[in-house]
């Protein structure tokens, strides 16, 4: 049997490339997370100093895989958002930081200025992770749309494996009006990390590549599409001063502010990733009462 420096120092020289991506793990982390995940335990410090044959056999293959750039959520066929394991794999978009970061604003505007009485839904929710960690750190219904019967099927699994919050789904497109018809005018919260890449912002990292595209582009050279027409949705949807909170590129900051101004919201701003980067609009619509 080898124990577990043996393997460790084995898989941080199989994951070497990992180190030249900008803000990837490290080689030794990447290691250390995917001998825990072949082992079944939380920490390393949990996990016996000599590795059982089966254990083992797992982990290089894990290695493997990881070291050909697929990425770590397919090959260990879970992700984690916001401290929620989530089931994920080949044809969901694998959760990023930033999205975290969505939630997080989304959470302190609620705190500081509030929302009114109301529905809250999760638009192009993909694995339901945003409509989870909301349903779950705010005690509230969430409604989360999924359009790509891939992803769908992920966020049934992920709803059912976390029966304490209160999500409902619905496998449709989030940017047509027949689509949660039933609560037109009923919505105080809006949340969506919809597709918004542009085509000249392709992702250059092989793990991303692995996205599905239909998770990905937005739409329009500028990827505004569909951004655009989740605006319009929200219109109908949100009653007086409910909250619009949306991902985006960076690229289409000014793109998206002035759109929503042109259409009724105010407050419209724009926050920050924890990079710093332009990535999330916020505004409250106020018209047509």
């Amino acid at each position: 049997m080898s124990t577990q420096s043996e393997l460790l120092a084995w898989g941080s020289a199989q994951l070497e490339e990992l180190s030249t991506d900008s803000g990837g793990a490290s080689p030794a982390a990447e290691a250390r997370y995917l001998l825990a995940w072949a082992l079944g335990v939380d920490s390393l410090l949990r996990a016996p100093l000599e590795i059982s044959s089966l254990a083992e056999a797992s982990y290089r293959n894990a290695v493997t895989k990881r070291a050909r750039r697929i990425p770590r959520s397919h090959v260990t066929e879970e992700m984690y958002f916001r401290g929620l394991k989530l089931d994920a794999g080949p044809g969901v978009f694998t959760v990023r930081p930033e999205t975290e970061m969505l939630v997080e604003h989304v959470l302190e505007l609620i705190s500081k200025e509030g929302i009114p009485e109301g529905e809250w839904v999760d638009l192009c929710s993909g694995s339901a992770a945003i409509a989870l960690s909301l349903s779950l750190e705010k005690k509230h219904h969430v409604t989360a749309v999924e359009v790509d019967p891939s992803a769908f099927s992920y966020a049934q699994r992920n709803v059912s494996a976390h029966a304490h919050a209160s999500v409902g789904l619905v496998n449709g497109d989030a940017t047509q009006a027949s689509t949660l018809k039933d609560l037109d005018g009923k919505v105080a919260l809006l949340v969506t990390n919809p597709p918004y890449v542009p085509s000249c912002e392709a992702p250059t990292q092989p793990e991303a590549q692995h996205d599905p595209a239909i998770a990905l582009y937005g739409g329009g050279e500028d990827g505004t599409r569909i951004p655009k027409l989740l605006i319009e949705r929200s219109r109908d949807l949100l009653v007086k001063d409910g909250l619009l909170a949306m991902e985006h590129s960076a690229s289409q900051a000014q793109t998206l502010k002035e759109y929503a101004r042109d259409r009724g919201f105010t407050q419209v701003r724009t926050l920050s990733d924890l990079a710093g980067v332009p990535r999330f609009l916020f505004a409250r619509y106020t018209e047509g009462e």
